[in-house]
């Protein structure tokens, strides 16, 4: 676009020149016609801006929470009363003891399964008797075997009374509900509500995952960008940004009422020691462009007659189309554009 071409037509410049909708890159202009002007007073020169050739990237803010997610109940069936309880923070892996019932041990075993019967009998099998003989095959007591076609004989019975023998317990080798606690994977204890003395049988303590993780709100505007796989960076109170990604995103609720939520790993557990809660913001990724020229949204022109331009440093115009917009820059193109370029820029 010439000068002369900028002498016949008129042109609005940008006194506010975009407002970003949050986190959605969207735009709003307050617009001034060039020759809405007061009286001529002495003005400063005009500020400008260098045109760049880079990366533009835009992101997603999102307030979330560092925590080991939802706390779930555990139950035991065990006889006797409460002698022993594990502490908040300790880990409950298989073998671990889950509680002591009249001083005997209650193990963890750690599979989907419920153990719902005694297995007291050879040629068992089925879901809880495969579960079983996992653990004991990972606690080394039994020799590894085709899990789904496992059924017991002698040698897991006397599988059964080694463990038994190593917990300090009577090695009768039968297991029933009440002599182990099974849980779904290695827990972390979230908090205790029974007290030694209680009955051992109901639900002593409540346990969470292992690792932390970042539960996080997506804003509306965002919630379709966002899916599982996306990486992302995690702000902490200090200062600090470890990474991680998106594990899943969940939507509750209907209509205006929807909530979406969106879980997020992290990469490294040792990044996060002593942070067992904080608010904390995450920053995703939701779109990018390479290789592109970026100026600041301030240094458009908006044309009576549609579109935009670049004022170079001499006054001319140049026509230019407007791509991506992240965090008050723009990606721009058009003919007689380079990086190098200077061009003004409202203040």
């Amino acid at each position: 676009m010439t000068r002369g071409r900028g002498r016949t037509a008129l042109i609005v410049t940008l006194a506010v020149c975009f407002a970003l909708a949050a986190g959605a890159g969207g735009a709003a202009l307050v617009l001034r016609p060039a020759n809405d002007a007061g009286p001529v007073e002495e003005t400063a020169a005009p500020a400008t801006a260098v045109v760049e050739r880079g990366e533009l990237v835009q992101t997603a803010r999102l307030d979330g929470s560092v925590g080991f997610g939802a706390a779930a109940p555990v139950t035991t069936k065990a006889d006797g009363i409460i002698t022993w309880l594990p502490e908040v923070g300790e880990v409950l892996d298989r073998g671990s003891v889950a509680l002591r019932a009249n001083e005997r041990p209650v193990p963890v075993l750690i599979g989907e399964v419920p153990l719902y019967r005694a297995i007291d009998k050879p040629k068992m099998e089925g879901a809880d008797v495969s579960m079983v003989a996992s653990n004991l095959m990972d606690l080394g007591y039994l020799y590894p075997s085709d899990i789904d076609t496992f059924e017991t004989g002698k040698h897991f019975k006397q599988a059964v009374r080694d463990w038994q023998e190593s917990l300090g317990v009577e090695r009768t080798g039968i297991l029933g509900p009440a002599d182990v606690v099974v849980l779904s994977a290695s827990s972390r204890v979230a908090a205790v509500s029974a007290r030694l003395g209680d009955t051992a049988a109901g639900q002593p303590y409540t346990v969470t995952l292992t690792t932390r993780i970042v539960e996080a709100s997506v804003p509306a505007q965002d919630a379709g960008v966002i899916g599982a796989g996306a990486r992302a960076t995690i702000e902490l109170p200090d200062g600090r940004v470890v990474d991680g990604s998106i594990d899943s995103v969940d939507t509750t609720g209907e209509g205006a009422e929807a909530k979406v939520d969106a879980i997020v790993a992290i990469d490294d557990q040792a990044a996060l020691d002593g942070v067992d809660a904080a608010a904390v913001t995450v920053r995703i990724v939701t779109r990018s462009v390479q290789d592109v020229l970026i100026v600041p949204v301030a240094s458009l022109v908006a044309l009576a007659e549609g579109g935009y331009a670049l004022q170079d440093d001499r006054g001319g115009l140049h026509g230019v189309e407007i791509g991506l917009i992240a965090d008050d820059r723009v990606e721009v193109s058009g003919e007689g554009i380079d990086a190098g370029m200077t061009v003004v820029s409202a203040r």
